[in-house]
């Protein structure tokens, strides 16, 4: 039997063709590369609800857990990746 994460779950309340509408209207992913909008958003979303406080420890936390984040539609992402999406939103 197959059941949802909550993390899963929480990521399904967004719906992800009005944020790449808003993305793509705004330009926010007119600099990136590999690491898009809603990439970075997936990977905040999982940190506010992991009580994580600084890039470390995210980029711990994703590592830690690389073997399900593919379910979740992420990936474990670098801190300086993570440094530079943030300081373009500045």
């Amino acid at each position: 039997m197959y059941y949802d994460s909550i993390y899963s779950q929480l990521f399904n309340f967004i719906p992800r063709y009005r944020f790449e509408k808003i993305v793509k209207k705004s330009g926010g992913d007119r600099y990136c590369q590999h690491f898009t909008a809603w990439k970075q958003f997936l990977t905040l979303l999982f940190a506010q609800i992991s009580g994580k406080d600084s890039l470390r420890e995210i980029e711990n936390a994703l590592l830690a857990n690389h073997k399900h984040l593919y379910h979740l539609g992420m990936e474990a992402v670098a801190k300086s990746t993570l440094s530079e999406a943030m300081n373009l939103c500045v």
